[in-house]
């Protein structure tokens, strides 16, 4: 694979494996765990914003998902093709190797704006000048974007606003592209991008590992609150960035979840579960999952949702401390 290279890498991800042959006996009386893997922020999300370095993200993140097969959506803001007010066609095509490569784009708004302090019409103006390039690019392959992913999970602070804007987005041919496992993610990307910055490649090891780990537990995390809600393992939509950290970690991510016995599927496959059409209605300041969503309306709460893994203590310290610019 791209990037880390070394002992750490190999051990993180047999320990993931070893972990699941442990309790392999109780998941085998669960049905097929499936996955969706989603990208939020193309086309890149970088401490260092270049083409250079988005190029890079897209190659090596687009290398490993085809290589093994992965029907993965990004979700893209396209104020980040734009240099000082100018459209760069070497950025929009990086969106052309997504689609080149068998993959689906989705809607993630222009400029990533928050409909929780962002007045509604220039919300929707946002959102539509966010399809105008990746429209263009879908059309050369016979497709059109059909998903949008809210910015910061944030779906309205008023059932007004909410159902207006979910209103406008059915309009407009899009289904909300809900997510089931959230996690912190950005912070460890951050922080190795900070260990990277620096030329430390042990600490940008030492974050990779943790951050393999955090996601297996993770994965365990929303495994037990899914059969707690539902009664049943439902299709997970998995909420990543197009970062450095993804991409230079996507083999060892496979092999983590089919480790923990998913298949990878495609957000269309996942939507069919019926789960998906469960009414849920939150409204309030939080960006929070679907499942923690349906939790909430079937009236759980407080200890409920307790046990969400944390980051560990060294990766916050390296994220709270950029390096200079």
């Amino acid at each position: 694979m791209r990037g880390p290279r070394g002992g750490r890498l190999a051990a993180a991800v047999a320990l993931a494996a070893v972990a699941v042959l442990v309790g392999a006996d109780a998941r085998a009386q669960t049905a097929a765990r499936r996955v969706v893997f989603t990208y939020d922020d193309l086309p890149a999300n970088t401490f260092r914003p270049s083409l250079e370095a988005f190029r890079s993200v897209t190659d090596s993140l687009l290398d490993g998902l085809v290589r093994h097969g992965v029907p993965a959506i990004g979700f893209v803001n396209e104020s980040k093709l734009y240099v000082e007010g100018e459209l760069r066609e070497q950025r929009v095509r990086l969106l052309e190797a997504w689609v080149d490569s068998g993959l689906e784009l989705g809607n993630h708004s222009f400029s990533h704006p928050d409909l929780h302090s962002t007045p509604l019409e220039a919300y929707q103006r946002d959102v539509l000048r966010g399809e105008e390039v990746t429209r263009r690019v879908m059309e050369t392959a016979g497709r059109s974007p059909r998903f949008f992913r809210h910015p910061f999970l944030h779906t309205g602070r008023s059932a007004g606003t909410r159902d207006a804007f979910e209103a406008f987005l059915d309009e407009h041919g899009y289904r909300v592209a809900p997510v089931t496992i959230d996690n912190q993610e950005w912070i460890f990307a951050r922080a190795y991008d900070h260990a990277l910055a620096r030329g430390d490649r042990a600490l940008a090891d030492r974050i990779t590992d943790a951050y393999l780990e955090y996601m297996d537990r993770v994965f365990a995390y929303y495994e037990t609150q899914s059969l707690a809600i539902l009664g049943y393992e439902i299709p997970q939509i998995l909420l990543l960035h197009a970062n450095r950290l993804n991409a230079d970690t996507v083999d060892a991510l496979v092999a983590l979840v089919q480790a923990r016995g998913y298949e990878l599927v495609s957000i269309e496959a996942a939507l069919e579960d019926p789960a998906y059409d469960r009414p849920e209605g939150y409204v309030g300041p939080s960006g929070i999952t679907w499942l923690h969503r349906w939790a909430l309306a079937d009236g759980k709460r407080g200890e409920f949702f307790a046990g969400e893994p944390d980051v560990p203590a060294f990766v916050q310290a390296v994220f709270d401390d950029p390096p200079p610019p």
